[in-house]
């Protein structure tokens, strides 16, 4: 009887440890992250405590509705020592990552992949091989006050999804091969947020290598784009070829791009040109067709200014629908891109944007690593330290 009644006790302390909202603390209740991850049941929290952490891990799909938060974002470090892969892989619903960093993955720092309703705020990353907050197949979440620095492919990326219903705003990705790439995302929303000396901008575009193509609605609003190809950045994307674009329509429809501000260029500040159906990077394979043709894309009330070629570019070729209106510029390819109003807008395009932006994919990226010899991702420095997430957030 007493050892009954014993086990009835051991039995619902265990119980109470899952309840919804129970903190796990690391290193004070258990020794690593990987295992709190394996302890946490829906609406825990496990709460990191300064320190460095080797990062590598994974929250499996049955980890529904956990919160990883550290209790200092620039004191709480997961650091891929340039060995391990992935800072944190998410394959589970509801998942937040909140108030940490990560540097040095193979990879990427901070990455959902098939998982919705996903968060990640107050999450500095920087020199990753990879991406630095990266979201896969994900729909309806969040990504703000992040920053990210020295990304050989992207400092942020969602996309594969159709709706996203995702919104990235107050974020800041600096000296990454691209700001932000979106491929085949539809219904993303970037705002307010620092696009600072990338290779290239903001980048939603098209590519049937992956899911749920074409590319469609992405809201672009209030952002500052400076410098973009102007800096010496890490590449590793296929994306290299549009490396001097401020903001980038690569193949995508219906894109509402408004109330941004573009400077320093290297080449076009805003552009929107068609893509190839499929990246190939085999030298004796051509490049299938046919291509995506962008269409109905509404550029308006932007400040686009000091651009290498063009303030606003539209290549020959794009689909139709495509408006320019009302945006403060100097130089325009062709030169009367803009209009008073968009109903029934359908420029034919510029010939030289096309043949710059639409040669195989193989080609653009070879040439411009070839043009730039990148540095490695080890050597980008070291981002100043960011704030972190209020105490009642």
């Amino acid at each position: 009887m007493l050892a009954a009644l014993g086990w009835a006790f051991v039995h619902v302390a265990t119980s109470a440890s899952r309840i919804a909202g129970a903190e796990i603390r690391v290193p004070e209740d258990v020794p690593t992250l990987q295992s709190a991850i394996a302890r946490a049941g829906p609406g825990d929290t496990i709460v990191l405590a300064p320190g460095i952490y080797p990062g590598g891990n994974v929250v499996g799909p049955t980890k529904r509705d956990i919160t990883i938060r550290g209790t200092d974002r620039n004191q709480v470090v997961l650091d891929g020592a340039d060995r391990r892969k992935n800072g944190i892989v998410v394959r589970a619903d509801g998942v937040s990552i909140l108030n940490m960093s990560a540097h040095n993955f193979l990879e990427n720092a901070f990455y959902w992949v098939g998982a919705d309703r996903f968060r990640g705020s107050y999450l500095t990353a920087w020199n990753v091989q990879g991406y630095g907050v990266y979201v896969e197949d994900g729909e309806e979440g969040v990504l703000e006050h992040d920053y990210v620095s020295g990304a050989a492919d992207a400092a942020y990326y969602v996309g594969e999804c159709r709706p996203c219903r995702a919104k990235i705003s107050e974020v800041v990705a600096r000296l990454s091969a691209v700001g932000y790439s979106g491929t085949n995302a539809t219904g993303v929303v970037i705002r307010d947020s620092l696009w600072d000396r990338n290779g290239a901008g903001i980048v939603p575009n098209t590519y049937a290598n992956e899911a749920l193509p074409p590319q469609a609605r992405t809201t672009i609003v209030g952002n500052t784009v400076t410098n973009s190809g102007r800096a010496r950045v890490p590449i590793r994307t296929a994306l290299a070829g549009f490396i001097g674009i401020g903001i980038a329509v690569a193949g995508g429809n219906e894109n509402a791009i408004n109330g941004n501000r573009v400077s320093g260029s290297e080449r076009y500040g805003i552009a929107v040109f068609p893509t190839a159906r499929f990246v190939v990077f085999d030298p004796a394979a051509d490049e299938p067709g046919p291509p995506w043709r962008p269409r109905g894309n509404r550029v308006s009330a932007n400040v686009v200014i000091d651009s290498g070629r063009a303030d606003l570019a539209l290549a020959k070729g794009s689909g139709t629908g495509n408006c320019f209106s009302a945006n403060v510029v100097g130089r325009t390819l062709p030169h009367d891109l803009q209009t008073k109003m968009c109903k029934g807008v359908s420029a034919a395009g510029d010939a030289g944007v096309s043949s710059v932006l639409t040669r195989p994919v193989r080609v653009m990226v070879d040439d411009i690593r070839r043009q730039r010899h990148p540095p490695p991702y080890t050597s980008m420095p070291v981002p100043p330290a960011q704030p972190s997430m209020p105490t009642s957030g």
